[in-house]
């Protein structure tokens, strides 16, 4: 009797707990696998923490750390989406920045994982300041345990989430950007792809994804070495298909994309079609959209000297179409106040920072301050909307774009400039090509990729796929970064640029020296290079960072943000890093309007 009483309670029990699993959505479901991963994750931070605070062994330490760093790899897609200033706490980069929102711009210092691995993986261990770093990390990990708890998931974040996660792991992941020292990029770019799979699968299992689930985590498992990891193979026959096959679930899932716009088009399949990206997110909300008589309206404007002081200047004087839009020249002034190299505009859009110094965030402020700037248009921008104000051909021109408008106004100018400056973001590279399935790389060009994403550290500022500063996955935010570039081409008894950049607009300590990431896209055509135009080729810009940057030619700057060890670039890496970098090129350089 007794025992038919407890085989009873175990088939009762067997069985509710197996009618609870069916009830539970699959939003619910994956909650519940986000939540248990979380804990795992939490665990065994918290292991890695008691290693390091007491009996410390360097080689235990550096075990539990990369244990901990794949089981955080599994929380990653939805805790940056749901938690992104958590994110940063617990894994953002190892630099310190000022608080431009107050006064003093005191220091912010940088915690998290990145913090940890620079010192647990340093020759000479700063053990109090690990015990310290370690403490930080720890608490933020447990201290947000019940808000993971309470966070309400919806099918189709979840889904973005995801996709997210695949450009993460494409850009940041396989680049080293976030495992600098240990470089645990390729076991940790496993993780993420099962936990993409577990993910996904809850919603819908699915033959094919379970088989490219299983081809990528058993050719990433077989291929571990950073330095030689062939990341075009991987992008091109792994990430590409499976982020397709994301796509295709999610439209027979019925699962429809969050409304709101963002810098990602998530109607295409992948990041890379011709549509993937959206430059009006780049746009101020005034001026998306435009229409195809305003853009035509904008490039005359653009080639037309009226705006200019004394009728000679147009904006195509310094950004020139026949040479990409740059001018070739070292500064764009010679005897300016504070003249600079002039950057090419082709693919300006696709970033929210303009100018060197990132003094503006949108091309219609960038246009009116280049105008109002005496030393490059010799005028004012009053002056100039006053000219064009009285030009027959332009009150005709306006009128017929904007017939809603008595009158030219300030507003109508600059959102004609903006958008033709705007039209010029084409993705249509050799390389895009590639990715897309339409052109092939040679295996020069292709060892340039692997280099430019791995040994050489280029994609960890120059993010792929726009290779500009623009960090991905949510490409809200264009970096700026200290190099410490020389006053002149030399590498021996050298002096920094003496043009503070950044600093000069927002008096942080730490910007001193610092520049916006420029676009690498066409770059092998729109030489000089450098804030200050100090390199002419290629060469001389890779064997600067080949050196260390400034501190490998002896430019001491505390704040140089460039890691100063040397790359070890070979003469034959260096130039087929120099053939994948002119892929970059745009196949057509003109407006598609």
């Amino acid at each position: 009797m007794k025992k038919i009483i407890a085989l009873l309670i175990i088939i009762c029990s067997v069985s509710c707990q197996h009618k609870k699993y069916q009830n539970l959505t699959s939003t619910e479901k994956t909650k519940q696998y986000f939540v248990e991963n979380y804990s795992n994750f939490s665990e065994k931070t918290a292991t890695l923490t008691s290693q390091i605070q007491t009996g410390f062994s360097k080689e235990k330490a550096q075990q539990k750390f990369k244990e901990a760093r794949l089981a955080y790899k599994k929380t990653e897609a939805l805790l940056t989406f749901y938690l992104p200033e958590t994110a940063i706490k617990l894994n953002g980069a190892a630099i310190d920045k000022n608080d431009v929102q107050e006064t003093s711009r005191k220091t912010e210092e940088a915690t998290g994982f990145q913090k940890v691995e620079e010192l647990l993986f340093s020759d000479e261990i700063d053990l109090p300041e690990l015990k310290k770093q370690m403490g930080i990390l720890n608490g933020y990990t447990q201290s947000v345990k019940t808000n993971i708890e309470n966070i309400q998931l919806s099918d189709s974040n979840i889904f973005e989430a995801q996709k997210l996660q695949m450009v993460r792991l494409m850009s940041l992941g396989i680049s080293g950007f976030d495992s600098p020292v240990a470089l645990h990029s390729i076991p940790e770019t496993k993780a993420v792809i099962e936990s993409i799979g577990q993910t996904v699968s809850i919603f819908k299992e699915d033959e094919y994804l379970t088989e490219l689930i299983k081809k990528t985590t058993t050719y990433l498992g077989k291929n571990q070495n950073f330095d030689r990891f062939d990341r075009a193979d991987f992008i091109v026959n792994y990430c590409i298909p499976l982020s397709k096959k994301i796509h295709q679930l999610q439209k027979e899932l019925n699962i429809k994309n969050n409304p709101y716009p963002g810098a990602i088009n998530f109607e295409e399949p992948t990041i890379f079609e011709d549509a993937a990206f959206n430059v009006n997110y780049f746009a101020p909300s005034y001026n998306r959209n435009p229409s195809k008589n305003q853009i035509a309206l904008g490039e005359k404007l653009f080639s037309d000297t009226i705006l200019s002081g004394d009728n000679k200047i147009s904006c195509a004087s310094c950004h020139i179409p026949s040479e990409a839009y740059a001018d070739h020249k070292t500064k764009a002034v010679k005897n300016g106040n504070l003249s600079r190299n002039t950057p090419t505009l082709l693919n300006s859009g696709f970033q929210n920072t303009l100018f060197l110094d990132g003094r503006v965030n949108y091309l219609e402020d960038q246009a009116k301050a280049v105008i109002n700037n005496k030393d490059e248009m010799h005028g004012s921008f009053g002056s100039a909307l006053k000219k064009v104000k009285n030009d027959k051909k332009y009150q005709t021109e306006f009128r017929n774009t904007f017939p809603n408008e008595k009158e030219i106004t300030e507003q109508n100018l600059l959102k004609s400039l903006a958008s033709y400056i705007r039209s010029l973001s084409k993705l249509n590279s050799k390389f895009d090509d590639y990715l897309r399935g339409k052109s092939t790389l040679s295996q020069n060009e292709k060892n340039g990729f692997n280099l430019y994403m791995g040994k050489a550290k280029c994609a960890t500022c120059h993010f792929f796929p726009l290779f500009n500063g623009c960090v991905p996955p949510m490409f809200n935010e264009t970096e700026s970064e200290v190099l410490g570039v020389p006053s002149k081409n030399k590498t021996q008894n050298v002096t920094a640029d003496s043009d503070l950049g950044e600093y000069s607009i927002t008096k942080a300590p730490l910007k001193k020296h610092a520049f916006k990431t420029p676009t690498v896209r066409n770059s092998a055509i729109t030489f000089p290079y450098m804030h200050n135009g100090v390199y002419q080729t290629l060469e001389e810009v890779i064997d600067f960072y080949n050196r260390g940057g400034g501190a490998g030619i002896g430019i001491k700057l505390e704040n140089q943000t460039l890691p100063t060890d040397k790359l070890n670039l070979s003469k034959t890496e260096i130039q087929d890093l120099i053939a994948f970098i002119k892929t970059l090129n745009n196949s057509e350089i003109k407006s598609d309007y």
